[in-house]
C-alpha cells in the first residue's frame, strides 16, 4: 500500500504512546525492543506543522494534495521532518498507520472536548470509527510492544553501568622490526619484537553539552629508536604513533573537562591536556599513521609543552575560528621553579579558516619555556621559543586529500647569549576508501625539526636533517577491527648521513569497542 495516501489522510504524531513512527518491520518474531526504539527515534525527529506550505516536498499538483491540506488545516494532525519534507512516497505498515490513526482520535477527541466538535463531520467519524475497528489488532500488539519496551527499559535502568558515562576502548598489537647497519657506532637489532597497547576511555557528560574525559592506558611497545647494540639511542624521528612503555600497568593518561560557554567551547585539564585538543582542527588530513611525527600534528605548532591548564575555542561565523591556552607540564610539582607558572609551559593560540567543505588553513604561534633544556631544542640550559607554524589541507576529490605544514622558531637560552633557528616541514597524501570501502592508505615525507644557525653552545646544531618516508595502508576488516601493514623510513638518523639510513617494517592490528 502506498504510504503517500495514509499519511496525507492521517499524518504521524506524537501521541497516545508518546512515540511516533513504527520501523517497516512485518507482524512476526522481530525483536520488539529495536522495532520501538527506532519508532522513538524516528518520532522524535518529526514536528507538528499548521500549514502545508512548510512541507517542502508536497506540491499541489500531488494527487492528495487537497486531503493533506485538509488535515493540516482542519485538525492539526500532520508531522514533518526537521528537513522540511513529508515522505509521502515512502512504504508504511500496518503498525504506522495504526499509530497515525491513533493520533488523529485523540486530536478529535480534544476537539470535542474544547467545544469544537463542530469541525468535524459525521462523516468523518464513520471513517475514523470503521478505520478503527479495521486495526484495533494493530493497536493492541503496539502498546504490547511498548508495555516490553517500558519493562526491559526499567531493567537496563536498574543495572546499568551508569546514566552519565560511556566506555569506549582500543586494542593495538604491534609486531614489527627496525633494520640499519650502525648508528653512531652502535648495530640496530634487528630482532621482532610483538607489543600492545590498550587505551580504556571514559567519556561523562552531566549537562548533555559538556564532556569530561579519563583514559586509562596500559602499553609494553618499546621505541623503535632504543634497539641498538651497547646501549639506548633515543632517536626521537624513529618514534612511531602509537608506542609506550607502562609494563602494562595501568595509567591515568588523560584528565580534562570540556564545557561552553555561548559560541566557546572551553577546555580545562590536569594530566597531558595539548593544544590540539583544544583547537578544532590541525589542517591534518591523515587519518592514520606509522611515525610519530606524521601521526599528530606539526610539533612546532603544536604541543611543545603538554600537561596541565586551560583554553578555548571560539567560532566567528562559519569559517573562522580562534583558540588560546595556557598548559605547563610540571603544573602539580610544588618544587622550587616548578608549578604552573614555572616548569615547563606553553602560551598557545591558533586561527583556523575553513572557506568550505574541502580546504582547511591554521596558522598557529606558541611561545614555551623549558625550565631545565630538553625540550624541542635540547641542551641543558633553560631557554624559551617563539614557534610559528602554516598548517593546511585540501580534499582534491573524494578519494584523495593533501596536507601539510611548515613549522619556524627560534630559541633563546635564559643562562647565556647561545640562540638558535628551527624548521621542519610535511606533506601528506591521504587515500580514503582505496580498493575498498572503509580502508585508507597513506604516503607521508617531511623533514625532521632541525637546529640550524645556533651561536653560543647551548644547542647542538643539526649536521644533516633527518628526512623521514612512510606508507601504509589500513584494511578495514570489520566496524571494529583493522590491519595496517607499513614501512617507515628515516635517513640521516640522529642528524648524521654517515650513520647508515633505518627501515622499520610494522603490522599494527587495531580493535575498538
Amino acid at each position: 500500500m502506498s504510504n503517500y495516501l495514509w499519511r496525507m489522510t492521517l499524518g504521524v504524531v506524537p501521541a497516545l504512546l508518546g512515540v511516533v513512527a513504527v520501523p517497516a518491520a512485518q507482524a512476526g518474531e522481530l525483536d520488539a525492543l529495536s522495532n520501538v526504539q527506532q519508532y522513538a527515534r524516528e518520532g522524535a525527529a518529526m514536528g507538528q506543522v499548521t500549514s502545508v506550505s512548510q512541507l517542502r516536498d508536497v506540491r499541489p499538483t500531488d494527487w492528495a494534495f487537497q486531503a493533506l491540506q485538509s488535515l493540516v488545516e482542519r485538525y492539526g494532525c500532520i508531522a514533518g521532518y526537521p528537513d522540511g519534507t513529508y515522505r509521502g512516497n515512502r512504504a508504511m505498515t500496518r503498525y504506522e498507520f495504526a499509530a497515525g490513526l491513533n493520533a488523529c482520535l485523540d486530536r478529535v477527541n480534544e476537539l470535542i472536548a474544547s467545544a469544537t466538535a463542530d469541525l468535524v463531520t459525521q462523516e468523518d467519524l464513520a471513517v475514523l470509527q470503521r478505520l478503527q475497528e479495521e486495526f484495533q489488532a494493530e493497536l493492541a500488539t503496539l502498546r504490547g510492544r511498548v508495555d516490553a519496551l517500558e519493562a526491559r527499559t526499567s531493567e537496563l535502568e536498574a543495572n546499568q553501568f551508569s546514566t552519565t558515562t560511556k566506555l569506549a576502548g582500543s586494542v593495538v598489537f604491534d609486531l614489527g622490526s627496525a633494520f640499519a647497519g650502525e648508528v653512531d657506532g652502535f648495530d640496530v637489532e634487528d630482532e621482532v619484537t610483538f607489543g600492545s597497547d590498550v587505551t580504556l576511555t571514559l567519556d561523562t557528560s552531566f549537562t548533555g553539552r559538556d564532556l569530561l574525559t579519563m583514559d586509562l592506558n596500559a602499553a609494553n611497545i618499546q621505541g623503535y629508536g632504543t634497539r641498538y647494540e651497547g646501549g639506548l639511542l633515543d632517536l626521537g624521528e624513529t618514534a612511531v604513533d602509537y608506542e609506550g612503555d607502562t609494563g602494562n600497568t595501568f595509567v591515568l593518561d588523560n584528565l580534562w573537562y570540556n564545557f561552553p560557554v555561548g559560541n566557546a567551547s572551553v577546555y580545562v585539564g590536569t594530566v597531558d591536556l595539548e593544544a590540539d585538543e583544544i583547537a578544532p582542527t590541525t589542517a591534518n588530513l591523515m587519518d592514520d599513521a606509522i611515525g610519530d611525527y606524521f601521526g599528530g600534528s606539526n610539533p612546532l605548532s603544536y604541543n611543545l609543552v603538554a600537561g596541565a591548564g586551560a583554553g578555548f575555542n571560539y567560532q566567528l561565523g562559519d569559517s573562522l575560528n580562534v583558540a588560546a591556552a595556557y598548559l605547563g607540564s610540571e603544573a602539580s610539582s610544588a618544587g622550587n621553579d616548578l608549578g604552573l607558572t614555572g616548569g615547563d609551559n606553553t602560551a598557545f593560540a591558533q586561527v583556523t579558516f575553513t572557506p568550505g567543505d574541502k580546504l582547511v588553513l591554521a596558522g598557529t604561534y606558541n611561545r614555551a619555556y623549558y625550565s631545565g633544556g630538553g625540550g624541542i631544542a635540547g641542551g641543558t640550559e633553560s631557554y624559551s621559543v617563539d614557534a610559528f607554524g602554516i598548517n593546511a589541507g585540501y580534499a582534491l576529490a573524494s578519494k584523495l586529500n593533501v596536507s601539510g605544514w611548515a613549522g619556524f622558531g627560534s630559541a633563546d637560552s635564559k643562562d647565556s647569549d647561545a640562540d638558535a633557528d628551527l624548521f621542519n616541514w610535511a606533506v601528506q597524501l591521504g587515500f580514503p576508501d582505496l580498493f575498498r570501502e572503509g580502508n585508507f592508505g597513506g604516503v607521508s615525507v617531511g623533514g625532521f625539526t632541525s637546529i640550524t644557525d645556533e651561536s653560543g653552545n647551548a644547542f647542538t646544531e643539526t649536521e644533516d636533517t633527518p628526512f623521514l618516508a612512510q606508507a601504509f595502508y589500513r584494511l578495514q576488516l570489520s566496524d571494529n577491527i583493522s590491519v595496517q601493514p607499513g614501512v617507515f623510513y628515516i635517513a640521516n638518523p640522529g642528524g648524521n648521513d654517515d650513520n647508515d639510513n633505518v627501515w622499520i617494517g610494522s603490522l599494527r592490528t587495531s580493535f575498538s569497542f
